[in-house]
């Protein structure tokens, strides 16, 4: 496992005083190539407020076993520098959770995942960066316990929106649910039509349309059907399109607001090397297109890695992920919108 490097240097400099004396000063410079350890299945959102990632949790594996963890970082994109934060109280170490940020209120809500020794979990926590403070919360109702569903925040209607999940093998969810922070409830939505269940997808919120966006997914085939959500009139509808990315799940996916373009990245995809795909795609909601970018330099072929997008910079970021049964990546790698190019930026890319 890539483990965590901070390097601290110390030195003296001889100085030598106006007056002709020598003095000397002692100065502490502290390196840090610190990032988080190679891992997947983890969750990071964009703070505004902070101007940094939040990222927590994930999942490790190879021969010799598996471990979770629920260690927390912060990515700040202009330092290019990954720190560990340390709140007194935090969430159970987990992999396959989702984290959503609450623009309207200025905090990260959590759901869900795979808990070591516990099993998979249904508990809702609430993070606020300018305490660092973990609160575990307790609505009256809330969806059952599930893993890699999918999340994403309205900020018109204010509300966290979460769709499928699963609990087991064969036990698949396709159900709508809202998460309102202001009186902490979840409540079923029940839409009468939904996308078949799945799990694995990936759902953003295009601000511009006023909608959610889902692509992709599995059940007991991987999907590449494309929906879209309308909270206003709680309704789902799929985009038929001729011209779409492949069968897949555990991707990436963000909305980039400046351009009105949805990316999407990677995932799982039976057949491909390691089963694990290194293509980005672009969607256009202002005419239904999917078109494929080509680019020379790129993240590799990896599944179930983080990727969320900073609205300031107008970049994405994208962190670890995996790719066959044991090769756990922890690698950090920026994608600029503008110039539609790629560079990594912490780590190597093996």
């Amino acid at each position: 496992m890539k483990k965590k490097i901070k390097i601290l240097i110390l030195g003296l400099i001889v100085v030598i005083i106006s007056s002709g004396t020598i003095g000397t000063l002692l100065f502490i410079t502290v390196i840090q190539n610190a990032s988080p350890s190679a891992r997947y299945g983890s969750a990071m959102v964009y703070d505004p407020i902070l101007q940094k990632m939040i990222f927590f949790g994930g999942g490790y594996q190879d021969a010799t076993g598996s471990e979770v963890f629920n260690d927390m970082w912060v990515y700040n994109p202009t330092s290019n520098i990954w720190t560990e934060i340390n709140p007194i109280v935090k969430p159970a170490a987990r992999s396959g959770h989702s984290m959503v940020y609450d623009s309207i209120n200025h905090k990260t809500i959590l759901f869900g995942g795979w808990i070591e020794n516990v099993g998979i979990a249904s508990d809702t926590w609430i993070y606020d960066s300018q305490t660092n403070q973990w609160t575990e919360v307790f609505p009256l109702n809330h969806p059952t316990n599930r893993q890699d569903h999918s999340m994403y925040y309205d900020s018109n209607a204010q509300k966290v929106i979460l769709f499928g999940g699963f609990m087991s093998s064969g036990s698949y969810f396709g159900d709508t649910w809202e998460y309102v922070y202001s009186n902490n409830s979840w409540v079923n939505l029940n839409p009468s039509n939904s996308p078949p269940v799945r799990y694995g997808s990936k759902i953003v919120f295009d601000i511009n349309n006023n909608r959610g966006f889902l692509f992709g997914g599995s059940s007991t085939t991987i999907k590449d059907d494309t929906w879209v959500y309308y909270y206003g009139n709680n309704s789902w509808s799929e985009i038929f399109i001729t011209s779409k990315p492949d069968t897949r799940y555990w991707h990436g996916m963000v909305y980039d607001p400046n351009n009105n373009k949805i990316v999407i990245f990677g995932g799982y995809h039976f057949g491909a090397p390691e089963n694990a795909l290194e293509d980005m795609w672009i969607f256009d909601p202002s005419n239904n297109q999917w078109t494929e970018v080509l680019l020379e330099t790129h993240p590799s072929n990896r599944l179930f890695f983080s990727m969320i997008y900073d609205s300031r910079n107008q970049i994405t970021i994208l962190f670890g992920g995996i790719r066959g049964t044991d090769n756990n990546l922890g690698d950090t790698w920026v994608l600029s919108h503008g110039s539609n190019s790629w560079n990594i930026v912490k780590g190597s890319d093996p």
